[in-house]
């Protein structure tokens, strides 16, 4: 295989960060629906910001669209970091 060059590794590694970015805006979207529904429906004499943030996290982690999320989320994180390293060693112009 031959080896990429370094404008195309910044090209690719521009378009992971921003797919990224736009990744973390759709989860905090997920995130704040999930809070709203929660904040809506839940009655109880112990709601407070922390238990409200504690039933989000709990059904976040049920919320199968969100768990995908995040775990694309980590192949980019992880994409990124590998992108970044090639490009600090140098490559073929």
């Amino acid at each position: 295989m031959m080896p990429r060059g370094r404008t195309e590794l910044e090209r690719e590694l521009v378009a992971r960060q921003q797919e990224s970015d736009n990744l973390r805006l759709e989860m905090e979207q997920v995130r704040h629906a999930v809070a709203g529904e929660v904040d809506r429906t839940w009655t109880s004499a112990w709601k407070s910001p922390d238990t409200v943030d504690a039933k989000v996290r709990a059904r976040l982690a049920g919320h199968g669209g969100y768990q995908a999320l995040r775990v694309r989320q980590r192949e980019l994180t992880d994409l990124c970091t590998t992108l970044q390293d090639e490009l600090e060693k140098g490559s073929t112009p």
